[in-house]
């Protein structure tokens, strides 16, 4: 629905928008759980470590530190990144005297001159002295990698517990973990089974789910016994081995589109650009990932000429052994490297000559075939035969086929370390590349992510990077890579599908048809056997183990779907001589087009009616080789994972990423893969749209050689497909596809551009609270207690004067209004567009929507997805008038009020703006009367802290009865704290004293410090409760002290009953100092909204000698506390509060005459410094 709103009532929220918004506290799910006593399952909770540093450089003030990093306490040696205060050659904007500028995005220039070479010397200078400072504090760290062009920092070696030691070293702006990181297919050797909520691969198109058609039995059965047992079938000669494939299949395709180029209108582009095989022609793409397999027919150069730029390297073979074969890189293949140096220092395993791995060097083959794919989906030659499993499907080709290709192998076969991925992002800095596709995993928190940092840096080097979504979907904020400066791709379907028929008869005349997905070869009239069925088989319905040689000779067996593999279930039948397999998913789960081992169909679930009709006699099945059929296109995944996360909206388009047909290596490193001496496969997963969405960004750049990253991201994003449906029909809404679903025919050739500076991106390290305001194409608000307007700056790119008209839409109420609503652009100007987002009168939660440019010329409308999470201000506004009808010359009386609900002062400032058809009058201090309405400018004082009401024997209430050892729930230590220490833990939210916290100090003396601590919060002796002396918001089962590094256990565990979720610190068998006595006890805390906390004791505690113990509760600032009695053993004590009391509250009155008959609106809006949105309340005042 289009909204708009009165002028009038314009006017007066335009007179209060424009201030900062609240920060939102992002916290993280727990690990995963283990079952144990009464019901509960627990998982361990990971701690942080302080790192308290002040940046200079701009990117070291926008990284930050990983907690989890910082918080570990064991002295394994481990690698880390560290950011080192200094921008990287290729972020750096000035400001250094002595020293020019040398990123690109400020220079307009290559990195390839004086600057460059000065200022790179001086970045090598700073990460040597961060390296001997860092040596200097910890003896025995070690150097990895230095990153000079990207990143700005170090990876090192040293023991664990010494990382938060480096985070407070003068020149270090963040230590961050060196994570491993997957890729992002939709791996067929990782589907869970279906009860443990399997993450589904794709979203099946409607005709492969067509129900089973059943042809009963005629009234004369053939008799049972006719048909030989399963197991005494010999194997038919016409399903071969599939090292030994019979000739390829063929089919006519009738002109179903197999590559998806058609589908994102790639083709309508490749004749403006010089026809399929040179489109792209100069444009370089970077792939990130496992590798590349040189000799694919879809990496023969057909002609292009070489682009600007080089050499490359060529990393193949170079006679070291164990790193297969030499290849010579062409026009297509420009380069490629390895990046596998951390990996093979770091990795449980290390890859090898199956992995073309030499002792000492790695190639850049590709050995699992994902990065083959990806590359051949954005940028292959186009081909015109690929033959999967002896099915040719014909011809197909890479988004942008006359591109260049740069292959970086950075993923080992368990994955990627971090050191070694930012070392692939240097790469394609200094080789010039124009597009990067990474389908790998990464991070919802993209300012401690050491790989989104460096993308920054390719960003401002001139680089459009994209990055696959995830496949965690289809929950909410599951998405990856949150940062604002790449394309972040979901996935949808194509509008074409690989499917056959499975044909099940029986001897009793029954038969039975299902559709089902498959890229194989068929199987005609072969007898059916349950896995389950076969004579000494342990392996289960779900085909887990290997079945024995011969023992599956000729039959098609059925396995379901869940526990291992796909493939490796027909790998397993395949061992068993079988002549194809059914699988088939127990319930809705979709289905894949893998690289089986036999001729095999995938069926959708459930399956009901498949598995009574194979307790039948006699039962054959037969379906056909896999061909192209038509399918509903722009269907979500399922398996897409969806938003929201972090500070922006995210992702930001969808692509193909269903049965997407694209290259492989034939020499793949394990059954996983599937069969070797393919070289094509069909496979689903976000590492599939993303290389789509790269290909059409190569052909933008190719159309527009001048248009920066950010503008490709605009072109891409605005000119997208909003006709995107969920599987089950629903639209998708912006966190499920974004902006829409890519078009390459549209995105070359947008009108208006959207686009951000990666100096502006630094800067925002400064200003979180503006982030919003960034002038990326999506807008995104979190929290929205009210209103809040924003600004969007177009630019004119279509080299013409365009005239556009503004229109929105959006969800729950939520008002959208564009000023100017109508606008003309000469060609290159820009124009700066107001945006109030106003959510007064919207449902809470978050709402969606997107505002449209539509152009009066013709053309493709600009579109902009928008989301914004609306809820109550934490500073409450009121306005009332009585009465609220009034005859023409009468006054009604209204009062103002706000309250702050802070715990910090908030300076605010309130203005009252009515009709000009109602005269303001008779204003009451502390306000003062103005033009059309009223103001006050002042301070309210922060909130009242809480009490603590109680601290004693608990009624019952505790979730377990009592104590409950963290042990038995397979938790493990987490920390030894040493004499007097206090480490601090992010958390789930929980409530206490009616406030809401994540974050919690754990001390060694018996007690915790909510909302966390420091030294300073760390006494053995208690310090009086209540007393404003710190510690404060302390909870205290048993303060005495004790000494956990002599001996016993602390836990820190989250656990849940299957409703409710609870935070459980633990002292187990903890010493006191004096070492006279040990103690077990443990602290309850309710996760979530609702608040409870509880004291559980094992045996009766015992103080240390030479201290007084306290059980007791404190609040916030000491003004409230309860000391308990001395607790017994088996004994729980419950913790009661109120919550805090209202701060500082202001309230005024004034009249608002009737001037002229019409019912009126009068504004009452509230600005704050602490405030990004804007609270406001609306009156309506009738005159009669």
């Amino acid at each position: 629905m289009t909204r708009s709103l009165s002028f009038p009532r314009l006017l007066q929220l335009f007179a209060a928008l424009g201030v900062t918004a609240l920060l939102l506290v992002m916290l993280a799910p727990p690990a995963r759980a283990a079952t144990g006593a009464d019901g509960f399952t627990g998982s361990p909770v990971s701690p942080e470590g302080p790192a308290d540093v002040t940046s200079r450089s701009a990117t070291g003030k926008l990284a930050e530190s990983d907690p989890d990093v910082l918080a570990r306490t064991d002295a394994a040696r481990t690698t880390v990144m560290v950011k080192v205060d200094v921008d990287p050659v290729a972020a750096y904007a000035g400001g250094i005297e002595g020293f020019a500028a040398t990123s690109p995005a400020v220079t307009g220039r290559d990195l390839g001159d004086s600057d460059v070479t000065a200022y790179t010397a001086y970045v090598q200078e700073r990460l040597d002295a961060a390296f001997a400072e860092i040596q200097a504090s910890v003896p025995g760290a070690e150097l990895v990698s230095r990153y000079v062009m990207a990143y700005g920092g170090l990876s090192i070696i040293l023991p664990a517990n010494r990382a938060k030691d480096v985070a407070g070293i003068e020149g270090v702006a963040a230590v961050q973990e060196n994570a491993l990181h997957t890729r992002t297919a939709a791996a067929p050797e990782e589907t869970p089974a279906p009860e443990e909520t399997a993450t589904p691969e794709e979203t099946p198109a409607p005709e492969q789910t067509t129900a089973p058609e059943e042809t009963p039995a005629p009234e004369e059965t053939a008799a049972p016994e006719e048909t030989p047992a399963p197991e005494e079938t010999a194997a038919p000669e016409e399903t071969p081995a599939p090292e030994e494939p019979q000739g390829p299949v063929t089919y006519d395709t009738n002109g179903i589109d197999n590559d998806g180029s058609t589908f994102v209108g790639a083709d309508a582009v490749w004749p403006s650009l010089g026809g399929r095989d040179k489109a792209g022609v100069g444009v370089i793409v970077g792939v990130i990932d496992t590798g590349i397999w040189p000799e694919h027919p879809m990496l023969v150069d057909n002609g292009i000429p070489a682009p600007e730029g080089g050499p490359w390297a060529c990393e193949f073979g170079g006679g070291a052994e164990g790193a297969g074969d030499d290849f010579s890189c062409n026009d297509k293949l420009i380069g490629a490297y390895a990046f596998l140096d951390t990996y093979q220092r770091v990795a449980p395993e290390r890859a090898g000559a199956v992995d073309f791995c030499g002792a000492d060097v790695c190639s850049a083959r590709d050995s699992d075939g994902h990065g083959t794919h990806t590359a051949t989906t954005a940028a292959g030659s186009a081909v015109d035969s690929s033959v999967v499993l002896g099915v040719d499907h014909g011809p197909i080709s890479g988004i942008a086929p006359g591109a260049s290709i740069i292959a970086y192998r950075a993923l080992g076969p368990a994955g990627g370390y971090t050191a070694d991925l930012v070392e692939a992002v240097e790469q394609t800095i200094l080789d010039g590349v124009d597009v990067i596709n990474y389908s790998i995993s990464g991070s919802a928190s993209v300012y401690t992510d050491a790989v989104g940092l460096a993308f920054l840096d390719a960003y401002a080097a001139g680089i459009a990077v994209h990055a696959s979504a995830g496949n965690s979907g289809p929950g909410a904020s599951t998405a990856n890579h949150a940062g604002p400066w790449l394309t972040t791709v979901a996935a949808s379907t194509l509008d074409r599908a690989f499917t056959t028929t499975l044909e099940l008869s029986s001897t009793d005349g029954g038969t039975l048809t299902k559709s089902g997905a498959t890229v194989t070869q068929g199987v005609t009239d072969a007898p059916v056997v349950r896995a389950d069925a076969v004579p000494g088989y342990t392996g289960g319905v779900r085909c887990e183990q290997p079945f024995a040689d011969g023992s599956l000779t000729g039959t098609v067996v059925v396995c379901e779907r869940g526990g291992n593999g796909r493939v490796a279930k027909g790998y397993n039948a395949f061992l068993g001589d079988a002549a194809g397999m059914i699988l088939y998913n127990p319930t809705t789960q979709e289905t894949n087009t893998d690289n089986h081992f036999l001729p095999t169909i995938h069926l959708e679930g459930p399956n009901d009616e498949v598995l009574a009709f194979l307790t039948r006699p006699g039962v054959t099945a037969s379906w056909g080789p896999g061909m192209a059929s038509r399918a509903p296109g722009d269907v979500m995944a399922s398996f897409s994972s969806r938003g929201p996360i972090g500070e922006f909206l995210k992702p930001d388009v969808t692509g193909p990423g269903i049965q997407v047909l694209a290259g492989h290596t034939p020499e793949p490193s394990g059954p996983d893969s599937g069969p070797a001496g393919q070289y094509y496969q069909a496979i689903a997963g976000t590492s599939m749209s993303s290389p789509h969405a790269a290909g059409v960004a190569a052909l933008v750049i190719a159309a527009r050689p001048d248009f920066t990253p950010g503008q490709v991201k605009s072109a891409l994003m605005t000119s997208s497909l909003q006709d995107v449906v969920n599987a089950d029909g629903s639209p998708a809404g912006v966190f499920d596809r974004g902006a829409g679903s890519i078009r390459a025919d549209r995105a070359v050739a947008p009108l208006l551009t959207i686009s951000e500076s990666a100096d502006r991106f630094v800067a925002s390290a400064a200003d979180p609270l503006g982030r919003v305001d960034l002038n990326i194409p999506s807008i995104y608000v979190d929290p929205m207690p009210g209103a809040i307007e924003t600004k969007r700056t177009v630019t004119n790119v279509s080299g013409k004067s365009q005239t556009f008209r503004v229109s929105d839409e959006a969800t729950g109420g939520l008002r959208v209004t564009v000023f100017p609503s109508r606008f003309t652009i000469a060609p290159g100007k820009s124009k700066t567009l107001s945006v109030i987002i106003d959510g007064l009168e919207s449902d809470e939660g978050w709402q969606q929507g997107e505002i449209t440019l539509t152009p009066t010329r013709g053309g493709s409308d600009v579109v902009i997805p928008l989301a914004a999470n609306v809820r109550e201000a934490e500073v409450s506004l009121a306005q009332s008038c009585e009465p609220e009808s009034i005859r023409r010359g009468s006054s009604t009386t209204c009062t103002v009020s706000a309250t702050n609900f802070l715990p910090v002062e908030v300076p605010a400032t309130i203005n009252v703006a009515a009709h000009p058809f109602l005269n303001v009058r008779n204003v009451t201090a502390p306000a003062k009367r103005q033009f059309l309405g009223a103001k006050w400018s002042g301070t309210l004082s922060p909130a009242l802290a809480p009490s603590i009401d109680a601290v004693g024997p608990d009624d019952g209430t505790h979730p377990a009865g009592g104590y409950l050892s963290l042990a038995s729930m397979g938790i493990a230590p987490v920390a030894t704290l040493g004499d007097e220490a206090i480490v601090n833990y992010t958390v789930p939210s929980f409530s206490y004293g009616g406030e809401v916290y994540s974050r919690i100090g754990i001390v060694s003396n018996g007690y915790v410090v909510v909302g966390g601590g420091t030294s300073a919060d760390v006494s053995y002796q208690s310090t009086g409760i209540p007393d404003p002396t710190v510690p404060n918001n302390v909870l205290a089962p048993y303060w005495t002290d004790l000494n956990p590094e002599e001996g016993g256990a602390v836990r820190v565990g989250s656990l849940s009953d299957g409703v409710n979720s609870y935070l459980v610190v633990e002292w187990e068998d903890v010493p006191t100092y004096s070492g006279n006595a040990t103690n077990t006890f443990q602290l309850w805390l309710t996760l979530g909204a609702t608040e409870g906390q509880w004291f559980a004791y094992g045996d009766a505690p015992v103080s240390d000698a030479a201290t007084t113990a306290v059980t007791g509760a404190e609040n916030r600032n000491g003004t409230s506390g309860v000391i308990a009695d001395a607790p017994t053993a088996d004994s729980v004590y419950a913790v009661t509060t109120s919550p805090p009391t209202a701060g500082g509250t202001v309230s005024f009155d004034y009249s608002a005459t009737g001037v002229l008959r019409g019912s009126w609106d009068i504004w009452a809006t509230l600005t704050s410094p602490q405030l990004r949105a804007t609270p406001a309340e609306q009156t309506t005042v009738t005159v009669r």
